[in-house]
Parts: C-alpha cells; structure tokens; sequence
C-alpha cells in the first residue's frame, strides 16, 4: 500500500480532456510521482500558513511543448490513513 492517496476533483476532468496525449501522460507520470513523495525536491511549497500547498511543473510535453504545473495541497498521514494529496488547480502553458 502507498504512503499517499492522490485525489483528483471531477472539476479538473475537463481540463485533463483538453490537453493533448502527451499532455495527459505528463500528468500521469507526475500524479503517480506525487503518490510516491508529495514533497519530491522538484515541488516547491507555497508561502501559505495554515495549509501545506506545493505545485510541480512538468517539462514540456515533446508535441505541443507546453509544461504542466500541478498546484495540490499536502495532508499528513495518520496511524493506519496514508496521506492525500490534493489537486487543486492545473494550469497549461508555453
């Protein structure tokens, strides 16, 4: 069992939809980075008090070169819960 439980709001299906297969392979691979170390060297955490908020940038995808950034918030595991981490907005670009 892993550490770490990633969750993915429907709202955010829509925009997984609209990006191209290397695109959502990007994603894919980053999720499942994110479901092994949530705070992987490569993240970097937000300046937020109260919440742990980190964000990955992908690098750009080989078909359309845009990167990914996975914006996402950090839940601590507790005895016998693994952790979650929780997307919360993905933003696409040049």
């Amino acid at each position: 069992m892993t550490q770490w439980a990633v969750q993915v709001p429907r709202r955010l299906y829509a925009e997984f939809a609209h990006l191209s297969p290397a695109g959502r392979r990007a994603v894919h691979d980053a999720l499942a980075l994110l479901a092994t170390d949530p705070r992987h060297p490569t993240s970097t955490a937000g300046p937020v008090q109260s919440a742990e908020i980190r964000h990955l940038t992908t690098a750009p995808t080989p078909d359309t070169a845009v990167t990914i950034t996975l914006l996402y918030r950090v839940h601590d595991p507790k005895p016998q819960t693994p952790g979650r981490v929780e997307l919360l907005f993905i933003l696409t670009g040049p």
